[in-house]
């Protein structure tokens, strides 16, 4: 699975890198190493915030498609428990 196939509040672990030099150089410098555990916070457009910890990261979909991770627990986001219907 790639990271680009995950959705909000999915728990992952990273797995591995594929793509050019420059590609893995950006995800080296970022800080991301196989074995690290992430939760995707949130997707908007082409970006996924990522959460590990204190630390997030935001990372663009052209280096998501580069970095293989593994499934390890998935959640609703806390927006899907709240009920929107209004009570009167």
């Amino acid at each position: 699975m790639l990271l680009i196939d995950t959705r909000c509040g999915d728990k992952i672990e990273i797995k591995g890198f594929f793509g050019k030099d420059a590609i893995l150089k950006k995800i080296e410098a970022m800080g991301l190493r196989k074995g690290d555990i992430f939760e995707v916070i949130q997707r908007w457009g082409r970006n996924f915030l990522l959460k590990n910890g204190n630390n997030r990261l935001i990372i663009s979909s052209d280096i998501a498609k580069n970095i293989e991770v593994e499934l390890i627990s998935t959640t609703l986001p806390f927006w899907r428990y709240r009920s929107w219907v209004r009570k009167r």
